[in-house]
This record gives structure tokens, sequence and C-alpha cells, in this order.
């Protein structure tokens, strides 16, 4: 209990200063849109007085070669970043595949004798037979069925010649490797890997089947991904937030745990990458972020959430 409240403590005296710190009469700062692709600028002013800029670049995990060069203006902010901001910092991608291995460990405990196989339908485990070995599938199948959904998830892209190769992130994390420039993480580790474990077994279960049923006839969903590409490409913000919130409302539609589920992947992590970014404005200096899109464009967006807070106008 005295820990508990010792933590109840810190929290509220966190809030307080945060409350204190965009609240407390300071100019906001401002927000534009930049010309290049999916690319803003925050200037606003750090806690000593000074000028301070966020640079945000949209992502696309997926890509093909008209995604690069970037634009000079993305390159030279890049460049002079005195901060660089992905997801998930580059000590934390080190450490991955190590985690997922551990992770593995525990599902395995916890998926408790249970087959996902035996949870499929014959179509399903047919088309599951056409993604992936059957020997492999056999032995994926022992732990939770979050393990064989992510294992064959990148197949829904195959035939829309996007890969991930060709994506931003890839790309830049890459260009940071070859620097030897440390990237931060807007989330932790953890909070990545509980996006890809979310939900019970059952749910799991239904997440499994909802790809399987996608990739028996991966029209629609190519499709769509095709749809968000050029949009990204043309940098058409209003019709990127469309189709995003069109394929949430397309999955809230099949089951409801969808909700809570989109709520943690948008809605939670927008508003605590808000208080991030508030917080590198004050620290000052020039901050580059590139993180997906969908969390920088729509109702709900990373910006909307700042607006709520007051840190830009």
């Amino acid at each position: 209990m005295k820990k508990y409240l010792s933590m109840l403590a810190a929290a509220m005296l966190a809030a307080l200063m945060l409350s204190c710190a965009t609240t407390g009469g300071k100019a906001k700062a401002t927000l534009t849109e930049c010309p290049e692709r999916m690319f803003w600028r925050i200037d606003g002013t750090d806690k000593k007085g000074s000028p301070s800029t966020v640079y945000v670049q949209g992502s696309f995990h997926l890509g093909d070669g008209r995604m690069y060069p970037l634009a000079d203006p993305v390159l030279a902010a890049w460049n002079g970043a005195d901060r660089l901001v992905a997801e998930i910092s580059s000590k934390d991608t080190a450490q991955i595949q190590l985690k997922v291995m551990e992770m593995m460990v525990d599902s395995f405990k916890k998926a408790g004798g249970r087959v996902v196989t035996d949870g499929l339908t014959e179509k399903q485990r047919a088309t599951l037979g056409r993604y992936m070995e059957a020997d492999v599938a056999a032995k994926l199948a022992v732990f939770e069925p979050w393990l064989t959904t992510y294992s064959i998830a990148a197949a829904i892209y195959q035939g829309n010649g996007l890969s991930a190769e060709y994506g931003l992130d890839n790309n830049l994390m890459a260009y940071a490797g070859e620097a030897g420039r440390e990237i931060e993480g807007l989330d932790t580790l953890q909070l990545q890997l509980d996006v890809i474990t979310y939900g019970s077994y059952d749910e799991q279960m239904d997440m499994l089947r909802d790809v399987l049923d996608e990739l028996d006839d991966p029209t629609e969903v190519i499709e769509m991904t095709r749809s968000l590409y050029e949009a990204y490409l043309a940098n058409d913000k209003a019709t990127f937030a469309k189709r995003s919130d069109e394929e949430k409302e397309a999955d809230e539609a099949r089951h409801a745990f969808y909700k809570a589920y989109n709520k943690m992947i948008y809605d939670d992590r927008n508003k605590d990458w808000a208080k991030d970014i508030t917080g590198y404005l004050r620290e000052g200096g020039t901050t580059f972020i590139f993180a997906g899109t969908a969390h920088w464009t729509g109702e709900g967006s990373v910006f909307d959430c700042l607006r709520k807070m007051g840190t830009i106008e």
C-alpha cells in the first residue's frame, strides 16, 4: 500500500508540473504543415525562453522506389536535428529478437496445451497452408495465436508491390545506424510488444481467423493498402485519414474488442506522444520525429492532443 501511495503521489506531482508547464500563460507553439510529403514543423520556446523546434515526418511502414529520395528540406531537418525520435529507440530495436524469444517461452505456458489449428475451420487451415509450411504451422500452433498471426501477417501485403524493405521507418533507422546516431523512442519496447500480443487467447484466435479470411481473398485489403499508400505519396492527408478510419471501423464491426485494441494503438499512444513532444519543446534544441502517419492525421491525432493540452495553437 505504501508503495502504491508513493507512486500515486509521484504521478500527481508529475501531472501538476505538466499542468503548470502547459497552462501557465506561456505562448503556445505554432504548427506548420510543410509542403513536403507528410511533414510538419512545430516552433516553440524552451524552458529558458530560447527557440525550440520539433519536426514530424509521418512514415509508412511499407513502400516502393517512389518513396525516395526524400525531399531536401526533410533531409536538412534530419541532418541538423539534435535529437532523433522514432516509435521505439535504436537500443530497444536491438533487443527485439531476444525479447520475442523470451515471450515465446511465456506464450507456450499461457497456451496451456491448446492447439491453434484446432480452432480453425477447414478452409482457414487450408489458407494457412498456402502461406506457411505444415511443419512450421504445427510448431507454432502450441503457442498463443498471436505468434501464428504475427508470422503470416506480412503475407496480406503480397501482390501489392510494396515491401518493408522500402518502408520509411526501416530506412531512417538504417541511416541513423550508419551515421552512428542514437534514436530515442516514443514508446517503450514493452508497449510495442503488448500491441503484438494483445488480447486473451480467444480474442487472439478471432484476430488470426480474420487474417486468414482476408488471405483467402486478399483483394480488398490489398486495394485498401494501395489506396492508403497512394494517398501517402500524394500527401493527401484527408484521404489518408478517411481510409485509416474506414479500416478501423471495419475491424470494430467484426468484433467488439477491436475498439479497445484501436484505443490502445491510437488514442492512448497519441496522448502519450503529445506529452513527449511537449517535453521536447521545453528541453530545447531541434527534434526530428518519424512515426506512422495515421497518428498525425484525422480526428484525435497527436496534433489534436497537443491542442487540447494547450501546447500548440
